[in-house]
């Protein structure tokens, strides 16, 4: 059973997409990892001290690590390839593993999220634009959803484990993620559509032939002139920023994705996993389960849902899971920020059940929206050209955000109390909710080119002065 599924079409893809994703899941363990880690920190866990400033850093330098290798690697994705470029991610993990092995200071500690850092920007650039370009139009959004999927599945992973092993063996059990990608990303091909954009045929023909299994030789020619089809406007552009920024159509497509990008991250998502086990802490948990079990609950939550999210994504399109999830979570955040501002004002009768609930609630609706599908939007929105250098601005945009709140949550938490950070999260997601319904078209089910032509659709048909406008894409194109 497991062989004859492997041979069909969709088997191939979903194996690929599910292979790649694993890069992602060693991103999802360094997100998770603080917060077991803050957790032994604050108990006495650990010989290493570290005041909350010194914590806050070494949190924060994940994404000043981001900062260094998204452009480079954008632009990298199209000269040496998609897989190489995923392929590097795995030994400069496992470095960074062995450096935490070896240390027992927070300075080193900074290194080590730096490297990782620079590799989530390796890897949110270009897993994304692999997964996007080995799926069949059909089901491009659930293997996209693999991306969230297995991010999540790196958070539960550590967050399950960390509270159970000592500090050492919670890097024993990180390091055997990147072994496993390493083991298995040598098996899977590289994009069909870097092969084309190189102009090689032959090359192209075996990647296709691999992703569609024991299918027809007709069939694979077949898909191969579609991908030539789609690309073939595209090559003749070089892919420079003048190529991402010289069309009304690019400029548009580029402007939906950094407001999706920017509402992922002023969700605060990013700064509720590297912190829960110290937001529970703040609740009144001595009745209840531990902030530690709390966050275990947590990571299953998100983990489950991701399940719900690939089978809704291309029944339900885009548009309206990312409004609904913009929407749900600015109110769980508002209703979590509630909860913390009347335990700051000194109402300490009220359950750990309260803020559990509403993290919960809002941690399941971002991973029905917000957070799997920016990957599949960043996959889809731009031509074939310039689809690696704009995945790359769009990690730099994650990152700036990102850096800022990662940093900022522990100072606004101490002087002003952890309420004011939900507060200011729950306006960014509502916020977020109306440019969205403004912008966003929808894009399930459409080829590249189709989606091209949508865009298109929504832009004045009079061209800028002084330039011409592109033509659109003939989705229907089957020769060269």
């Amino acid at each position: 059973m497991i062989g004859g599924f492997f041979n069909k079409p969709v088997g191939r893809q979903y194996v690929a997409a599910f292979v790649a994703s694993l890069s992602v899941m060693m991103a999802g363990t360094s997100l998770g990892w603080p917060s077991p880690v803050l957790a032994k920190l604050s108990n006495g866990g650990l010989t290493m001290a570290a005041t909350n400033e010194q914590q806050s850093w070494m949190i924060a330098m994940l994404e000043l690590g981001n900062l260094l290798s998204p452009i480079p690697f954008g632009v990298l994705v199209d000269v040496v390839g998609r897989k190489p470029c995923l392929l590097l991610t795995g030994p400069l993990y496992i470095v960074s593993w062995l450096m935490v092995m070896c240390s027992d200071t927070i300075g080193v500690l900074y290194w080590v999220r730096l490297l990782q850092g620079a590799c989530i920007g390796i890897i949110t650039t270009v897993a994304p634009i692999y997964i996007g370009e080995i799926a069949g139009d059909s089901i491009r959004g659930a293997l996209s959803t693999f991306f969230n999927g297995m991010l999540n599945a790196g958070i539960l992973y550590v967050y399950c484990v960390g509270p159970l092993v000592s500090y050492d063996a919670l890097t024993y059990y990180s390091l055997l993620v990147p072994c496993a990608f390493l083991g298995t990303c040598l098996w899977i091909p590289e994009s069909p559509y870097y092969y084309v954009l190189r102009d090689d045929d032959k090359k192209a023909h075996e990647s296709v032939a691999w992703l569609h299994g024991n299918a027809e030789p007709d069939v694979v020619v077949r898909e191969l002139m579609r991908i030539k089809a789609e690309a073939r406007d595209d090559l003749q552009d070089k892919g420079s920023i003048r190529d991402l920024f010289g069309s009304r159509c690019s400029r548009k497509a580029f402007l939906i994705v950094q407001i999706v990008a920017a509402a992922d991250v002023l969700s605060g998502m990013t700064t509720v996993l590297a912190y829960a086990s110290s937001t529970f802490a703040h609740a009144d948990t001595d009745k209840t389960l531990s902030p530690d079990q709390f966050t275990m609950l947590l990571g299953v939550l998100i983990f489950c849902t991701t399940f719900v999210t690939g089978y809704l994504v291309d029944k339900l399109g885009r548009r309206p899971l990312l409004l609904f999830s913009c929407f749900g979570c600015g109110a769980f955040e508002l209703v979590t920020g509630l909860y913390y501002y009347k335990r700051w004002v000194g109402f300490e009768s009220l359950g750990a059940w309260i803020p559990f609930t509403a993290i919960g609630s809002f941690a399941v609706i971002y991973s029905i929206g917000l957070g799997p599908l920016l990957p599949t939007l960043q996959g889809e929105m731009f031509p074939s050209n310039v689809r690696g250098l704009a995945s790359a601005i769009t990690s730099v945009t994650l990152t700036v955000i990102s850096f800022v709140g990662l940093k900022m949550y522990q100072v606004i938490t101490d002087q002003w109390g952890i309420h004011v950070n939900y507060f200011i999260y729950g306006t960014g997601c509502l916020m977020s909710f109306l440019l969205i319904y403004r912008f966003l078209p929808e894009t399930k089910g459409k080829t590249f080119a189709q989606i091209q032509n949508e865009i298109m659709k929504t832009i004045d048909d009079r061209p800028s002065r002084g330039k011409t406008r592109r033509k659109p894409i003939n989705a229907n194109t089957t020769g060269v």
